[in-house]
């Protein structure tokens, strides 16, 4: 007769624990809304106690938030402009950035902003400053020097056009290449009516 095998604890550094409790919460926010995710389900799964949880993250707000915002910025590391290029190639390489870390993600990607729109405050500035980060990237690679808060309307736009083109396209009816062709000519058709207006 075998003993039953409980879970062995194992000795982490506090940032590789912190890591992989946030890795943990990614994962099952895919699969519940954020504020429906346990706490206990997650120290579980750790192979820790609930209170040692509470000692990298105070409270399970706090937990939430880190879990958001390790999302955000997985997102910014992708969705970057190359240091040299064109306007357009300099946008491109944020668009295909940002397509393909959605498309790759959908599931994750969309959880994490559906999060943001449950209402809590502090998620929602995690939300707002990614989002900000974004438009300025884009507005700088685009070459839009002092932009007025037009110009800033239009990209946030852009971006959440680009959002729900990405979670919305599969490969067997438009691939990521074309998507991004197409939301750079948008962008670029955009852009240039600033300028025009502008001169």
């Amino acid at each position: 007769m075998t003993a039953k095998s409980v879970p062995t604890r194992v000795r982490l550094r506090p940032e590789e624990r912190r890591t992989q409790l946030i890795n943990i919460g990614l994962r099952l926010l895919t699969t519940r809304p954020i504020h429906e995710m346990s706490i206990d389900e997650v120290a579980a799964e750790a192979g820790i106690s609930r209170g040692l949880l509470f000692h990298y993250f105070p409270t399970k707000r706090d937990y939430y938030v880190a879990v958001v915002e390790a999302g955000g910025r997985r997102l910014l590391l992708h969705a970057k402009a190359p240091e040299e290029g064109t306007p357009t190639e300099r946008v491109r390489g944020i668009a295909d950035g940002f397509v393909s870390f959605v498309q790759r993600r959908k599931n994750n990607y969309v959880a994490v902003v559906r999060a943001a729109a449950g209402g809590d405050e502090r998620v929602l500035e995690v939300f707002e400053d990614n989002r900000r980060i974004l438009t300025d990237r884009v507005l700088e690679a685009a070459g839009v020097d002092a932009p007025a808060p037009l110009h800033r309307l239009a990209v946030r736009g852009w971006l959440a056009m680009a959002e729900e083109m990405a979670i919305s396209a599969t490969d067997d009816v438009v691939t990521t290449a074309d998507l991004v062709d197409l939301l750079v000519n948008n962008l670029e058709q955009v852009t240039e009516r600033f300028a025009i207006r502008h001169h």
